[in-house]
């Protein structure tokens, strides 16, 4: 499972980092948390390599002092790091690694939601499609795709959790739900393995530190 993203937004860790508007402390401590092994953190460093090297194509050349070249040189060394990494496989609940969604007025929207984009879990034939998350409140909303034949692990319920089956089938222990079924589990209760045969497309809204129960 992957750990659990505490220094803060990802995009913007990694916005400062390749920026230089770390401290040298920041810094260090964001070079850890890469080197954890930190997904989100990983992508957003990558998707800054096209306007970094832009940025430096069109920079004029000056020499740097000592200081500057050291600090340059281990963002860029981190940077590579990063870039030639092996892809790491998905964690398997990626939501703990989801930042807060914000909204405009207290109200937010999401169109086209069935439409993705969808993420893949640690869960063979399991994705998941992000709608709303609310760090503050430990709560998120989102659509689970079960592709036939797959199984979710037994887990154990951090908050109350909501659950309604949208398209096909979900057998949940000794109980099988169709589409338009709902289920409601309260927080501390535990939930059994649950399969799905045809495959089926949930919405889910609860907790983003459900524990997983290993069998």
């Amino acid at each position: 499972m992957s750990m659990e993203h505490t220094l803060g937004n990802p995009e913007e860790l990694a916005a400062g980092y390749a920026a230089g508007a770390m401290s040298a402390q920041e810094a260090a401590e964001f070079e850890a948390h890469l080197a954890s092994g930190c997904a989100a953190c990983a992508a957003e460093m990558r998707a800054l390599e096209p306007a970094v090297a832009d940025l430096l194509a069109g920079a004029q050349p000056m020499p740097p002092s000592p200081g500057l070249r050291a600090a340059v040189l281990r963002r860029a060394t981190a940077l590579v790091a990063v870039s030639q990494a092996p892809a790491q496989a998905p964690a398997l609940q990626p939501w703990k690694n989801w930042s807060s969604t914000g909204g405009t007025d207290g109200i937010f929207y999401q169109h086209a939601a069935v439409d993705g984009p969808w993420e893949e879990t640690g869960v063979p034939g399991v994705s998941v499609r992000r709608l709303f998350v609310d760090r503050a409140n430990d709560r998120m909303t989102a659509l689970f795709r079960m592709q036939a034949g797959s199984s979710y692990p037994s887990h154990r319920h951090h908050g109350d959790e909501e659950c309604w089956v949208l398209e096909g089938e979900l057998q949940v222990g000794k109980v099988r739900m169709r589409a338009g079924d709902f289920q409601r589990a309260a927080a501390g209760s535990l939930h059994p393995a649950q399969h799905t045969a045809g495959g089926c497309v949930l919405l889910i809204s609860g907790s983003l530190e459900d524990k997983l129960v290993r069998a």
